[in-house]
């Protein structure tokens, strides 16, 4: 699927995407970076993640078909975003 069509058909809607292994990933996820990056490396290796030519990561649930991006919630009330990862393009290609 091309990256537009990933983000129509998925009900979770990305505010912005960042950089899995960037200084500013490590700050939002704080003590529980390496967890994220422990469960997409089993995501990867299990064939339920994959990325989009963005290098965007998506899961598949394989009951429904439909893809959900790999994210996290960073901000409290109103500041409150939808972080999606991402593998860098160096990484990606």
């Amino acid at each position: 699927m091309t990256p537009q069509e990933l983000d129509s058909q998925s009900s979770v809607k990305i505010d912005r995407w960042i950089d899995v292994h960037s200084p500013e990933c490590k700050e939002i996820d704080g003590h529980l970076h390496s967890f994220t990056l422990r469960c997409m490396k089993i995501g990867f290796e299990d064939g339920f993640m994959h990325t989009d030519m963005l290098g965007r990561i998506w899961g598949r649930n394989r009951e429904t078909g439909e893809y959900y991006p790999f994210h996290t919630e960073y901000g409290y009330g109103d500041n409150k975003q939808l972080i999606g990862y991402r593998l860098s393009s160096k990484a990606a290609n």
